[in-house]
C-alpha cells in the first residue's frame, strides 16, 4: 500500500511537472512572437531612417541649403588661394 501511494504521489507530481512545463513554453512562444512582432517594426524603422538619411546627405540638397539658408557661394578664382606645405 505504502508503494502505490508513493507512486502515486510521484504520478501526480510528474502530471504537475508537465502541466507547469506546458504553460511555461506557452508564455516562452508568446513572448517569442511579441519580440518577433517588435524587431519587425524595428527593421522597418531602420529601413525607413537609412533612406531619410540618404535624402539629408544628397550633395544637391546640402549645396541648396547652403546657398539659401547660409548664403554661401563658390568662391571666384581671384578668391582661392592656394599653401605650399614647406
Amino acid at each position: 500500500m505504502l508503494l502505490i501511494t508513493g507512486l502515486l504521489v510521484v504520478v501526480v507530481w510528474t502530471a504537475l511537472k508537465v502541466v507547469e512545463s506546458k504553460q511555461q513554453t506557452r508564455q516562452l512562444f508568446a513572448l517569442r512572437e511579441a519580440l518577433r512582432t517588435e524587431a519587425d517594426k524595428l527593421s522597418v524603422t531602420q529601413g525607413q531612417l537609412q533612406v531619410e538619411l540618404a535624402t539629408f546627405a544628397d550633395y544637391g540638397r546640402i549645396e541648396k541649403s547652403a546657398r539659401n539658408k547660409l548664403q554661401m557661394r563658390t568662391p571666384g578664382m581671384q578668391e582661392i588661394e592656394v599653401l605650399e606645405i614647406e
